[in-house]
């Protein structure tokens, strides 16, 4: 009898502990299920909103080149889920150059996701302007120039018909010889046959063209001609065409940052008056040879303009710039014997005055999000 109570004992234990570990077993599987579906949600909506994400993307690029564009679609797959997205490009009714996007990235499973953002088009050049007020624009804590040069003035530079062709914070001074002139008074290897301003040795007549010693000048250049200044450099950067170490990579239309510490020689640029370039030549020299022709906007950019590193502008031979040149690093280092056109045809196109948008990729114009406006709920 004692015998059958032990093995029933042990037959119940038996069969309690079997229960116990079957139902451990069944909810550790239930849990690990679940936590397999939880991660396969999150991958799948990972995948989707990539999707959507990559959308928002191609839609900044297409509209870069095609302005007109309304639709696009696309796909994005990886071995444990496929997604589609389709994207709506709407203009703003309310705001000009504003384009409203919708992109929907739908999972092979059917799971959705949305995301909605704003991308405004504005141009390389500050908006706020119509690109450098003169020709010749010398920052820095002093404006010596040397050399023998020529500028013809910008005929709006200070208002409606009030030209301007030098443009500074600090007074004009330095030995070598300058001449200004309108437009109409100029020609290309002869030079002024009537001049607004000169200066020669010590002799020095300027008119109203000559802004210098100006309080208003600005006080950040970098600011003035992009809209960002010294401390946005990284939006500067993500704005060019590309950042190169020699101005020989320099390939107009487009905006170009040469910064690899080397000369620049502007022999090696290739542009004209139809494919102007905006060049910045960073912490380096620049040179131009007899002959040269340089169309659009060159700037010499001293990054730290109080160290003693000194960073020369010399153009020589009658080398022409049609544009403007812009030096935050004063004008005791810029020389030679030189033009310096003012040229509404380029500054057009460099502020894309038409308002053509950014049709055949043009490279000045950029186009960027609206902070605060993405939405992916």
């Amino acid at each position: 009898m004692r015998n059958r109570v032990k093995g029933f004992t042990t037959v119940t234990i038996t069969l309690l502990l079997v229960s116990i570990l079957v139902a451990v077993s069944a909810f550790i599987g239930k849990v690990l299920v679940s936590e397999k579906r939880i991660a396969l949600n999150e991958i799948e909506y990972r995948v989707a909103f990539a999707a959507a994400e990559k959308g928002v993307a191609s839609a900044m690029a297409e509209l870069k080149v095609n302005p007109t564009a309304t639709v696009l679609s696309g796909a994005v797959a990886i071995s444990s889920a496929q997604a589609s997205y389709s994207v709506t490009m709407t203009p703003n009714g309310a705001a000009t150059g504003v384009t409203d996007v919708v992109s929907v990235a739908t999972l092979d499973t059917g799971g959705q996701t949305t995301v909605s953002v704003q991308l405004a088009e504005r141009s390389i050049l500050n908006p706020n302007s119509s690109g450098p007020a003169a020709p010749l624009l010398v920052g820095g804590a002093s404006t010596g120039i040397s050399g023998n040069m020529t500028v013809v003035a910008n005929p709006n530079g200070g208002g409606p018909g009030v030209p301007v062709s030098v443009w500074s914070g600090k007074d004009i001074s330095g030995g070598g010889s300058m001449q200004t002139c309108h437009l109409g008074d100029y020609a290309s290897g002869s030079g002024c046959s009537a001049s607004i301003s000169t200066k020669s040795g010590g002799t020095v007549v300027f008119d109203t063209d000559v802004v210098d010693n100006d309080p208003d000048f600005p006080a950040d250049m970098l600011e003035y001609i992009f809209g960002y200044g010294a401390g946005d450099w990284d939006k500067i950067e993500a704005m060019a065409t590309a950042v190169v170490t020699s101005c020989s990579e320099v390939n107009a239309p487009g905006f170009f940052i040469v910064d690899g510490g080397g000369e620049c020689d502007l022999s090696g640029v290739t542009s004209s008056a139809s494919s102007p370039a905006i060049v910045i030549v960073k912490d380096a020299n620049v040179k131009a040879n007899g002959g040269d022709k340089f169309y659009g906007l060159l700037f010499s950019y001293d990054s730290d303009p109080t160290d003693a590193t000194v960073f020369n502008l010399k153009l020589n031979g009658g080398a022409q710039i049609f544009g403007a040149i812009s030096t935050n690093h004063g004008g005791d280092n810029l020389n030679g014997t030189f033009d310096a056109v003012y040229d509404a045809g380029v500054f057009c196109i460099l502020t894309n005055c038409d308002s053509s948008g950014g049709g055949v990729g043009n490279p000045f114009v950029s186009i960027s999000t609206i902070p605060g406006s993405w939405k992916d709920w």
